[in-house]
């Protein structure tokens, strides 16, 4: 009787772990936004924050109907970005859950390990002219070559002044363009700053 006794606690046991369901990553929500700028040639950081409506990483098709129907409520208060003409300057945006301040958890990682699900774009407005941003030389590429633009360069030439929208975009038809429309996918973030350049 032991043996079968045995067997069948075998069988027992493996039924079960064919059944039960293979756990799902839960999906950190995004809280907040920052943005790191160095004047190149400088050791100073000054840190730009843009607190952000939670939500989920994972986007559903309802959400991205919603979003296509109003563009203009971008996320965060609305912050001013001082930069000096004939300047480049390094910039870094990192992405932040920190619903508990004693457990601030960085969610670009998650970002760069899925670059081709993934892709941030900052919409330049037309009167901000003789401002420039290009992929960094230590940017994260997708598997196709295509920079992610979590690590950029900006480069400023006269003295000008206008808004400037950036985006994280999920699942992106794209990965090139020059507007919100030629990226298509879903917004994970939208947040809008503007730049003065003295």
């Amino acid at each position: 009787m032991k043996p079968l006794i045995a067997i069948s606690l075998f069988l027992s046991i493996l039924s079960c772990s064919k059944d039960d369901p293979v756990p799902v990553h839960e999906q950190e929500a995004f809280t907040l936004v920052t943005l790191e700028v160095t004047k190149v040639g400088s050791t100073e950081t000054i840190t730009y924050d843009f607190e952000v409506e939670g939500h989920d990483h994972a986007h559903e098709e309802e959400a991205h109907e919603e979003e296509e129907d109003d563009h203009d409520d971008h996320e965060g208060e609305h912050t001013e970005i001082e930069l000096e003409s004939n300047s480049s300057y390094n910039v870094s945006i990192s992405f932040y859950n920190d619903e508990d301040p004693n457990n601030i958890i960085n969610i670009t990682s998650e970002i760069i390990a899925e670059a081709d699900l993934h892709q941030v774009f900052y919409d330049i407005t037309n009167e901000l002219t003789g401002f420039e941003i290009v992929p960094a030389t230590n940017d994260t590429t997708d598997s196709n070559g295509n920079p992610l633009f979590i690590k950029t360069t900006w480069t400023t030439t006269g003295e000008t002044s206008g808004d400037v929208v950036g985006y994280l975009f999920h699942e992106p038809t794209s990965k090139t363009g020059t507007t919100r429309s030629d990226f298509g996918g879903a917004i994970d973030i939208e947040i809008e700053f503007e730049v003065h350049v003295e």
